[in-house]
């Protein structure tokens, strides 16, 4: 198989996923989400044998390939965070949005739910940067100012508890 036979069947692989993900049937989203890796992973490394149909010579790749690439991993990773949000894996779905961060740092969609995962493992000041940044991005965003709001009464909730706990602890005898 060629290179834009693979990008071509991970396209069709992510299509296939995000209908799954539309009628709720997240464990077909998700085999076809990893699959889509299993297409594209080591197409944007040059040389590999295995990609090249046993040439072997370098696999050449072109911008536009590698673009498409780029794109599909991303997906990758960002669906995958969705579901993991979706269902309640939130240290998953964080590591998921920080690969695709990786690669786009500027991601609105990675910055938001990679926040709203951080927010739900209490990773509260790491919550605020990601959607203080993923509304920047997207000023208009409704789902990133309610998770802010969210994250304002999460604040309020935790330093009430602090001045709780603290209290008295520093009065005099």
């Amino acid at each position: 198989m060629n290179i834009d036979e693979k990008i071509e069947n991970a396209k069709n692989l992510k299509e296939e996923g995000n209908a799954a993900f539309k009628a709720g049937d997240l464990k077909n989203a998700m085999r076809c989400y990893h699959e889509i890796m299993l297409h594209v992973r080591g197409l944007d490394w040059m040389g590999m044998d295995s990609l090249t149909g046993g040439t072997g010579g370098p696999a050449k790749v072109s911008d536009d390939q590698k673009a498409a690439i780029t794109a599909l991993q991303q997906c990758h990773h960002l669906n995958l965070a969705a579901i993991y949000v979706k269902t309640g894996k939130f240290s998953k779905g964080e590591a998921a949005c920080t690969e695709a961060l990786k690669v786009s740092p500027e991601n609105q969609k990675g910055l938001f739910r990679r926040g709203k995962c951080r927010s739900e493992l209490g990773d509260l000041d790491g919550a605020k940067e990601d959607l203080e940044k993923a509304l920047q991005l997207d000023p208009n965003d409704g789902q990133v100012k309610r998770e802010l709001k969210v994250l304002e009464h999460k604040f309020r909730k935790h330093e009430a508890k602090e001045r709780k706990s603290f209290a008295g602890m520093f009065d005099k005898e």
